[in-house]
């Protein structure tokens, strides 16, 4: 073995031995590091449980409210519909009693010769007894009668033509949709317009022709809403609008169309022809102490007024149990006749509604 082998052999012994050495001071350090890294593994494992748990008990308090709240909005809403069932039922039979009370205070009309409207717009069936029209507390809610009269307006089953056309040109309908409303609204009501209709009319094929196809009437109106199905007529002409007065209140389908004098409206009179100076002496007929006209003057009969009675009355009693609850309407259209001494009643229409009016 040569001197350089020697001190090669030697080098490496020397590099062994401080790997050794090396080795023997980081072997605890290793320990230490393993040692500790899994402590942190166990403890990031537990703190992971942990937020698991955390993140889980929060999602069942989330679910658990979710359902307190339903389970209270479900309680409130079924208190407050048990609440308002009980109102609307006691408001409609307030509205039924207010009813019946109009009814009794028809057939306590003393004199069937006369009926007349009063300065305060109240109908009144003699100048002694007190109308029973208007509002009156009971108890907490209130109850409120109007009665009218069918017969203080213009019959579309039986209107001439001529007096048809002076209706629509008072509510200020175009003059243009005139001709065609007189018309269709003639050929609603004739049987004959199954077959023929008038120049500016429809019959059938044109109602047919419609998207929701009906057919014409061919008969009476029932209603006076019912001439919004008439070809040409517009809600605004029935209810009014900006510039149009609506027809609703001046048109009726039930009774014989003979006027009472006593409480046809100055709308309608003024419709009729009458100047300022008839209807102001009509008016002063109309208070308690003069009790309205017992006879038609000649110079009103020959306009149309045909009585100074009314046979064919509208009752609405519309009634709310507290005062900021919802309200019952109830809508009656009776037929009035004197039979031996007292009264029968024949209901010609009747409408009831919960309207949920609150106040």
């Amino acid at each position: 073995m040569t001197r350089h082998q020697t001190i090669r052999m030697q080098k490496e012994d020397v590099k062994e031995h401080k790997i050794e050495k090396c080795d023997r001071i980081a072997r605890p350090a290793r320990r230490l590091l393993a040692s500790g890294a899994s402590r942190l593994t166990a403890h990031v494992s537990r703190l992971n449980e942990e937020g698991i748990a955390l993140i889980m008990v929060l999602w069942i308090l989330v679910m658990l409210t979710i359902v307190a709240l339903n389970y209270l909005g479900s309680s409130r809403a079924n208190s407050a519909g048990t609440r308002n069932l009980k109102e609307e039922t006691q408001s409609y039979y307030m509205a039924l009693s207010g009813y019946h009370e109009a009814l009794q205070y028809l057939m306590s009309d003393k004199d069937p010769g006369f009926d007349f409207f009063d300065t305060d717009g109240n109908f009144r069936v003699d100048r002694d007894t007190p109308p029973v029209t208007g509002t009156r507390n009971v108890g907490d809610g209130e109850v409120n009668i109007r009665i009218t009269d069918e017969d203080s307006k213009i019959n579309i089953n039986y209107v001439q033509p001529e007096r048809l056309k002076s209706l629509l040109e008072y509510a200020g309908i175009p003059e243009e949709a005139i001709p065609e409303l007189m018309d269709s609204i003639e050929d609603w009501k004739d049987p004959s317009s199954k077959e023929t209709h008038r120049l500016l009319g429809a019959g059938d094929d044109y109602y047919e022709s419609l998207s929701a196809p009906y057919t014409a009437k061919h008969g009476p109106f029932d209603v006076p809403e019912e001439l919004l199905l008439v070809k040409g007529m517009k809600p605004e002409y029935l209810y009014g609008s900006k510039d149009i007065k609506p027809l609703l209140p001046l048109v009726t389908t039930f009774g014989r169309g003979g006027m009472n004098i006593n409480t046809v409206s100055q709308d309608v009179m003024t419709m009729l022809g009458l100047d300022n100076f008839e209807i102001e002496a009509v008016m002063k007929q109309r208070t308690a102490e003069a009790g309205g006209f017992t006879f038609v003057p000649e110079q009103f009969a020959r306009l149309g007024f045909g009585a100074t009675s009314s046979g064919v009355l509208r009752i609405e009693v519309t009634a709310r149990a507290h005062s900021k609850g919802p309200a019952s309407k109830v809508v009656a259209i009776i037929n009035r006749q004197p039979a031996g001494g007292t009264y029968k009643i024949q209901t010609l229409y009747w409408r009831e509604s919960a309207e949920n009016i609150r106040g």
